[in-house]
């Protein structure tokens, strides 16, 4: 039988912690750049994200006028106002998602229980009170949805393709409504016209 090492009680009391620590402090330090990483991505939630885009489809520039109208009625958009250049404003109330206000919000829940679970292993003295951070989560769904409940307006011009048949569709938008009304009117994006 071999001798097993005995190491002191002591040494053990006193190194563990330290090295502890040390874990901890890197550990919340890795921790608050993952929460300034949440932080700035929360805020983009609320970012206005128009875009300008090109549609060209088959249909004749009635049907497609006809379409059109249909779609943006049927999204609660109405006309604001026309310009001499055939360019036509529509306004309609944003709405924002419900899903993904609860998403936001357990993200920032998780979050701040991380960063939580950090303070309280680096203070224990601290007792239950950084758990309460955890408590500012709504936050993060109740600051998209403020910020994505507005009014969204959407430009768009219809021409006659050259040559006919079809139609030409220059829009400007939030990117998310494009995708929409693209899809709905199977409408084929494409490079804007240089020159």
């Amino acid at each position: 039988m071999g001798l097993v090492p005995v190491i002191p009680m002591n040494w053990v009391a006193t190194s563990l912690p330290l090295s502890l620590k040390g874990e901890a402090i890197s550990t919340l330090a890795l921790t608050l750049l993952l929460g300034i990483g949440l932080f700035f991505f929360l805020r983009a939630s609320g970012r206005d994200r128009s875009e300008t885009r090109f549609y060209s489809s088959s249909r004749s520039l009635e049907e497609i006028g006809s379409l059109l109208r249909k779609h943006l009625e049927g999204r609660a958009y109405r006309l604001q106002f026309a310009d001499a250049e055939g360019i036509a404003t529509f306004i309609g109330q944003a709405r924002p998602s419900v899903g993904l206000a609860v998403f936001l919000t357990g993200l920032a829940g998780v979050g701040l229980a991380c960063l939580a679970l950090v303070l309280s292993m680096l203070e224990p003295a601290w007792g239950a009170w950084p758990w309460t951070l955890v408590l500012a989560a709504p936050w993060a769904g109740w600051y998209y949805w403020r910020r994505n409940y507005r009014l969204e307006r959407l430009r768009l011009k219809l021409q006659e393709a050259d040559p006919p048949p079809g139609s030409l569709l220059w829009v400007e938008g939030q990117r998310d409504e494009l995708e929409v009304l693209a899809a709905s009117l199977g409408l084929q994006e494409r490079e804007p016209e240089r020159g």
